[in-house]
């Protein structure tokens, strides 16, 4: 199950940038989105939507106002330039609060907030949902032992003929009898993509990326030309923040 969110920015660019995060999440389901934070009121009184991700400064009514003016607000996750408000929105018992420029590993981190409320929150735990929001884990076989490593914290996977080497943000590598073929089947594509016959990154831990490399958690890995088109695509294009045109 997706976590259905309502995106409320008065600009146009900030919600097409959220789209575009949202679309890598691989969880949220946009059910709505507004520059206007009146129609956006209207929408929440009869629509449900599981959490709210909304700019501070608005016309007519602000992102604060907003939530206040809801009996029984969803999750709130606020959005600003000005710091001065973070106080205020914790306050109101807002999920995150974002200061603009939004980056998407701060955004992704929001995620995994609301998801882990969620979850925490429901019955019966999504295995899948976990693992695309970065909360989930999975085991491995090395040394004569099951290990288990957490999505969020691969950096990235290196094919070793028959095994793979998994490389993780704590600087430790684990070796597993799985090609990389294999263990990319087996893992979330939301989250890993491949940049070269011999290596899958994590998306959301990609630092920079030119026409031979990526580099992730410090470390140059090469981008193959096979490969290039597909990570610029869903890397940095549905991500790239554009001189907006005169």
């Amino acid at each position: 199950m997706k976590i259905t969110c309502l995106l409320l920015d008065d600009d146009p660019l900030v919600l097409d940038l959220l789209q575009a995060y949202v679309a890598m999440t691989d969880i949220l389901d946009v059910k709505a989105t507004f520059t206007d934070p009146l129609e956006a009121h209207r929408y929440l009184l009869t629509n449900d939507v599981q959490v709210l991700f909304s700019d501070v400064t608005m016309p007519h009514l602000s992102g604060l106002d907003l939530v206040r003016s809801l009996h029984h607000p969803p999750l709130v996750v606020l959005m600003t330039a000005h710091p001065q408000y973070a106080m205020e929105g914790f306050n109101l018992d807002v999920i995150d609060f974002l200061l603009k420029p939004i980056s998407l590993d701060r955004f992704l981190k929001a995620v995994n907030k609301v998801a882990g409320i969620l979850r925490a929150n429901s019955p019966e735990n999504d295995p899948k949902q976990d693992a695309l929001s970065g909360w989930g884990s999975f085991f491995i076989r090395t040394d004569a032992q099951f290990v288990r490593l957490h999505y969020r914290d691969v950096l990235y996977i290196e094919a070793l003929k028959d095994f793979t080497k998994i490389n993780t943000a704590d600087g430790r590598t684990h070796l597993t009898l799985v090609n990389l073929k294999n263990l990319e089947e087996q893992l979330p594509a939301g989250m890993f993509i491949r940049t070269h016959r011999s290596y899958l990154v994590n998306s959301g831990q990609i630092e920079s990326i030119s026409n031979l490399e990526v580099r992730v958690g410090g470390h140059a890995l090469p981008l193959g030309q096979t490969y290039r088109e597909r990570v610029t695509e869903r890397v940095v294009n549905r991500t790239l923040i554009r001189r907006q045109q005169q």
